[in-house]
């Protein structure tokens, strides 16, 4: 909205300097000379955008896929890491830097001749202006056009570095993947369930969450996947999982899943050991409350809830679910 405004403040000005122009004296010198500001602002405002247009830093998006049990089912190893499947379009930055390498080059190789331009521009003005002020606008023209060009060039710059830049900032955080950012809370409780995993079962993942200065989300998830595979693990998954409810896991369909599938686990085992009522409705509620959230992150989860009912799969821990209506609903 703001650069709608700004585009037709600037055509208007433009259009009102013409006008100017087409009269006589200094009237006409007055609008020929604002054309001359505003072509130097023009180029220099270009120019200021194309030097100050932020780089966006890259990275390699693959990520080690760390095996599940041997047992385990296929499409339980489809909610291992995901990649980012958008990344941003750097053609902008690409074609920044090359035109500022040949601006800069093509410059350097001309700029001996830049005072016999200016005396080109001036003669142009002086042939093209009658009266009293064919002397004067062309004496200063070649001022009128620097000034114009450091000032648009400095605006622009200093304008696209403050606004825009953190708008490409905004841009990248919206396309990258919550599952890399930093675990602020719980780490102490990852990183040791992630060395006992790591002692019981192996593999290199868990084994490096144990001891990394610095764990990730997915890292965090990866090891409450491990604890949903061992007996009586689903206790310690929903407590870490409970501990990640107020960081961006919460914007991951697959945190749901595997909150789901614990909290299925318990269900299944409260409803062995004969456990109240009150206690069943508790983890069934949990249930659907995850499983609506995954799915409303993304829809693909149905399929993947709805195997997990299946008490003939290795991976059943929804299996008391198979006949619940609500959660029917939420996974077709």
């Amino acid at each position: 909205m703001v650069l709608v405004v700004v585009g037709g403040i600037s055509v208007a000005f433009i259009l009102f300097l013409l006008v100017l122009s087409q009269f006589s004296g200094w009237v006409a010198a007055s609008g020929v000379g604002g054309l001359v500001v505003f072509a130097g602002m023009s180029a220099g405002g270009f120019l200021g955008f194309l030097f100050s247009v932020p780089r966006i830093m890259t990275k390699d998006n693959q990520v080690a896929v760390v095996a599940a049990p041997a047992d385990a089912d296929p499409l339980a190893r489809l909610a291992g890491k995901g990649e980012r499947l958008l990344s941003s379009n750097t053609n902008l930055e690409r074609v920044s830097e090359w035109l500022t390498t040949m601006l800069v080059g093509v410059g350097l190789t001309q700029i001996g001749s830049l005072d016999d331009r200016f005396v080109d521009f001036s003669a142009f003005l002086k042939d093209n202006m009658p009266g009293s002020q064919a002397t004067t606008l062309p004496a200063v023209s070649p001022f009128l056009l620097v000034s114009g060009l450091v000032a648009g060039f400095i605006f622009f710059y200093l304008y696209t570095r403050i606004y825009l830049s953190p708008l490409f900032q905004y841009a990248e955080k919206v396309l990258r993947d919550p599952g890399e950012a930093l675990l602020q809370v719980g780490v102490p409780k990852v990183r040791e369930a992630a060395a006992r995993l790591a002692d019981i079962a192996g593999g290199p993942s868990l084994a490096y969450t144990s001891t990394a200065s610095e764990i990730s989300i997915d890292d965090s998830l990866e090891v409450i996947f491990s604890l949903l595979y061992r007996e009586g693990g689903y206790a310690e998954a929903i407590d870490i999982g409970n501990t990640l409810a107020e960081t961006p896991a919460a914007n991951l369909a697959r945190y749901w899943y595997l909150m789901a599938a614990a909290y299925g686990q318990k269900h299944h085992e409260l409803l062995i050991a004969g456990a109240t009522t009150r206690e069943l409705r508790q983890a069934r509620n949990a249930v659907l409350s995850a499983a609506r959230r995954a799915v409303q992150l993304n829809h693909n989860y149905k399929f993947r809830l709805l195997e997990l009912t299946d008490p003939e799969n290795d991976d059943n821990d929804l299996q008391d679910f198979a006949s619940d209506k609500e959660f029917q609903q939420i996974v077709k």
